[in-house]
């Protein structure tokens, strides 16, 4: 079985109008404001996936810093997980800054049927993957619900590039020694791991 494990989506409306969304969010203008940086809808991904000869993909949306607007594309994604059973299988994505609406957010995701919680953007929605006293009561209900975590890593290595951020080796450390066996994906993160001194 071939399963493509990093995939964004999105509702046909953002695709369609993403200078809209570029306006609203710092973080996805930085990653989207480039035409050329291809977004793709539920449809899309089957339909690539069918061509690739892809089973299945773990598929999520994208780390906003409007926490409406996650929940907004967090149902889109739920919505595609509904319409292609054991094709898309939903991630949930938060802004932790949020609270507990983040935290009822992951408890709404989990109940849907996702299989985790990610992608992590700390670096675009303003916070740090050590700073565990706010992902606390969120890693709860990831243990509650046995979800995976996946989170946007980068290496202190390489060159800069658009949305490379800043989460750094230290900060992961933080993060699973503060929330011991948790299934953790460092996402982007382990070629350069060599030439860390």
């Amino acid at each position: 079985m071939l399963i493509d494990f990093h995939t964004h989506l999105f509702p046909p409306e953002i695709c369609n109008h993403r200078e809209r969304y570029c306006a609203r969010d710092p973080w996805f203008n930085e990653l989207y404001s480039n035409k050329r940086a291809r977004m793709v809808s539920a449809e899309d991904l089957i339909a690539e996936m069918d061509v690739s000869g892809v089973d299945a993909s773990v598929a999520f949306s994208f780390g906003w810093t409007d926490p409406g607007l996650i929940e907004e594309t967090n149902s889109y994604v739920i919505d595609a997980m509904r319409r292609y059973p054991k094709r898309i299988f939903g991630m949930a994505v938060l802004q932790p800054t949020a609270g507990i609406r983040a935290v009822h957010e992951l408890e709404r995701c989990a109940q849907a049927g996702m299989i985790g919680l990610g992608e992590l953007m700390p670096h675009g929605q303003g916070y740090r993957l050590s700073d565990t006293a706010l992902l606390a009561p969120i890693m709860e209900v990831v243990r509650a619900y046995q979800l995976l975590v996946l989170s946007h890593c980068s290496e202190p290595v390489g060159h800069i590039y658009r949305g490379k951020g800043n989460v750094s080796l230290e900060d992961i450390v933080t993060f699973l020694t503060a929330f011991p066996g948790i299934r953790f994906i460092a996402a982007h993160w382990g070629g350069g791991l060599p030439f860390i001194p």
